[in-house]
């Protein structure tokens, strides 16, 4: 007993022996609260990344947000600084567009109303420069005590602006008076303006009052290279009780530099303009081009309309006071469409005879036709019992080689070819030209143009699309087609931009000429020039042939549906030099004002004019004797036809028109409603040719098919 009493006081009394017990759960204790605090300093330093990060991300991407919010509680004012919107040009650096500084009225009436000796004198001010009723500035500073930004009045004349800051410097300056005008200041905004007005309005659109959209040509095509981004000032009072501003600038807009040629694009409207007020029409267009890079130099038509206020229809001369007042708000808003829209572009037309140098290209470059081929036309092809289409001239033009067949715009000898190349050649070489889908212009609603495919097209399809009738197309499809005929078949994309230039002047982008595809051999090239050198050379009455020069050119006359309307589109495609090109110009008359609109050489009068204006600004020097004279002199518009019944380069037949061998089929054409069938709307020429078969629905007089 004694030793176990003796043990037990030792062990309560050993120190050792206490800590020897307590030795390993210490150690378990320790080492787990080791890990605990390891994995909380990881789980909290992971947290604190994470907010890095978030942190980060919020003042990369929502800096001015969050900086706004910030500010917000305690901003005392905030304002816009506007951005310049880009300017265009002309390929010499002539502004098309560019920007007028304007200003908005401020008012700040935590300041105005803060003291009788500023409220008093700026009130007076106001209605001293500006006619304000005094009463109603009163009212509107006794309402908003405390606002500090009230836009009074928009877009002031910096005349207008000038003369309240004249006398508020004079008054403010006076230390023998007690007066101050404070609490009115001057926003800064620009206006577009276009310092030609009508002047390429088609090509050049126009943009929204604060410059930040554009409408319609290169102002909408270009506009994520001319609108800027806007910036803004903060005034807002620091923990200091002290007034500080922050300020982001606005960036301006980049300038575009177009490759139109203000000169020639002026010539081009004037010989439009002369052209509606002798003659009119329900359409007018011309383009001119550098048929070796695609570069457009010019592009009309008529009707036009004010840049600096597109929506007054009576600037564009197409519509009466009358009829503009007698219109509903629909029908306001469907002519100024019409007006807007780009016939070069966005109107759909049956080519005509422009197209036959495309049928002859096709069949040249297969080895499916020669230049020795000879033809015999005699007035038009049966192609049923009673069922004619005619050749323009009536009583045939005997037997045409192939450059003949170009000469004399021969339906009967094209009928012909289309036949000998078949279906399925004609069918390829439609696209391989461009048609039937956009050319892919730096222009805004770009039509596609509607074709025959091969497996739906008929015979009558064929033969009427081989000399240009039964499918649709735009100009600026025609246009690019010709020039890869006339260059050496290389087709180029269109533009009408040659680069894009920052506010600085530095360069942003060159729009270099885009090759798309090869057309057509160097040889075919050759032979179709020499043609339709030949083809002006001898046209008769009606010539575009100018002493000295050669020109190369190609007539069109198409008839609109419905055919019995007699309603035609006439058009003319000419280049210079005809042996080496440098320009090439197409112009489209759609229905002129005329009772005959077939007859009469409109086009290639037109063309002859703009020519004679052209040739001595471009300074192109005579290639030929100036005594030549390979044509003869031009008749005057709308004369009539000779009386040999003839009718040249597609004109109308003599007399009463009737067509005695019987009707002509109804081919495609563009209605005078301008419907497009397929489901979009063609601006300004027409409706999609119905199906070719439908031969028996509508008679025709004059051999319908013109040239």
């Amino acid at each position: 007993m004694y030793s176990n009493m003796k043990k037990s006081q030792r062990n309560r009394n050993d120190p050792r022996e206490e800590k020897g017990q307590n030795e390993k759960p210490s150690r378990h204790f320790l080492k787990y609260m080791k890990k605990k605090l390891a994995f909380t300093f990881f789980l909290v330093a992971l947290v604190l990344i994470g907010l890095a990060v978030a942190v980060g991300f919020i003042s990369r991407e929502k800096e001015e947000e969050y900086g706004q919010r910030v500010l917000s509680q305690q901003t005392a004012s905030s304002g816009v600084i506007p951005f310049r919107r880009g300017e265009i040009t002309d390929r010499n650096g002539t502004l098309l567009a560019t920007n007028e500084a304007v200003y908005n009225l401020i008012l700040d009436p935590s300041v105005i109303g803060s003291n009788e000796n500023i409220k008093g004198p700026t009130l007076d001010l106001l209605t001293e420069c500006y006619g304000y009723d005094r009463a109603e500035l009163e009212k509107l500073v006794a309402d908003q005590p405390s606002s500090r930004y009230i836009r009074y009045e928009l877009r002031m004349s910096e005349a207008d602006r000038d003369k309240f800051l004249e006398r508020q410097t004079q008054i403010n300056d006076n230390m023998e008076i007690k007066d101050k005008i404070e609490g009115v200041w001057f926003e800064t905004e620009y206006k577009r303006i276009y310092p030609y007005s009508t002047l390429a309005c088609d090509l050049i659109g126009f943009a929204s009052k604060d410059g930040a959209f554009g409408s319609y040509g290169i102002e909408q095509y270009y506009n994520d290279r001319l609108a800027g981004t806007t910036g803004r000032t903060y005034r807002y009072i620091n923990e200091n009780s002290e007034a500080e501003q922050v300020l982001k600038d606005a960036v301006d807009g980049n300038t575009v530099v177009s490759t139109i040629d203000v000169n020639l694009q002026s010539i081009a409207e004037e010989q439009i303009k002369k052209f509606n007020e002798e003659i009119g029409s329900k359409n007018t267009a011309v383009i001119i081009m550098n048929p070796n890079n695609g570069e457009i130099l010019a592009m009309a038509s008529y009707p036009y309309f004010d840049l600096n206020n597109p929506s007054d229809l009576s600037v564009s001369g197409y519509y009466t006071a009358e009829e503009i007042a007698a219109m509903s708000e629909e029908e306001t808003q469907e002519a100024l469409a019409g007006i807007w829209s780009n016939y070069v572009t966005q109107a759909l037309y049956e080519p005509g005879s422009t197209a036959k140098p495309l049928t002859i290209a096709a069949g040249l470059e297969e080895g499916m036709l020669s230049p020795s081929n000879s033809y015999v036309c005699d007035g038009g092809w049966d192609y049923a019992e009673g069922k004619r289409i005619n050749c323009h001239k009536l009583s045939g033009h005997g037997t045409l080689d192939l450059e003949g067949a170009i000469v004399e715009s021969c339906n009967d000898a094209l009928i012909q070819i289309g036949q000998q190349i078949g279906k399925e050649t004609f069918c390829k070489y439609q696209p391989i030209f461009g048609l039937g889908s956009r050319t892919g212009i730096d222009l805004p609603g770009e039509e596609n143009g509607i074709l025959k495919n091969e497996e739906d097209m008929s015979e009558i399809d064929l033969v009427t699309n081989a000399f240009g009738q039964n499918f649709n197309a735009t100009v600026i499809q025609m246009a690019a087609a010709h020039c890869s005929l006339i260059n050496g078949g290389h087709y180029y994309t269109p533009h009408v931009v040659k680069e894009i230039v920052r506010p600085d002047g530095s360069v942003v982008e060159t729009i270099d000429k885009t090759l798309v595809r090869e057309t057509i051999s160097e040889s075919t090239s050759e032979f179709l020039k020499t043609a339709m050198t030949a083809m002006v050379d001898e046209q008769s009455p009606w010539s575009t042939a100018i002493p000295g020069y050669e020109i190369g050119g190609k007539t069109g006359t198409a008839e609109k549906l419905p055919r019995a309307d007699r309603k035609y589109v006439v058009s003319f495609a000419s280049f210079v030099p005809a042996s080496n090109p440098e320009y090439y110009m197409m112009v489209v008359i759609d229905e002129p004002n005329v009772e005959d609109q077939s007859t009469g050489g409109y086009a290639t009068n037109l063309t002859k004019s703009l020519w004679e204006a052209i040739i001595p600004y471009l300074n192109l020097f005579p290639t030929r004797d100036t005594g030549e004279t390979p044509a003869q002199e031009t008749e005057p518009q709308g004369a009539e036809n000779p009386a040999n019944g003839e009718s040249p380069e597609g004109g109308e037949n003599p007399a009463n028109g009737e067509n005695p061998e019987g009707e002509s089929p109804e081919g495609g054409g563009n209605p005078a409603n301008g419907e497009n069938p397929e489901g979009g709307e063609s601006p300004a020429s027409g409706e999609n040719p119905g199906e070719a078969e439908n031969i028996e629905e509508g008679a025709y007089s004059n051999g319908i098919f013109q040239e």
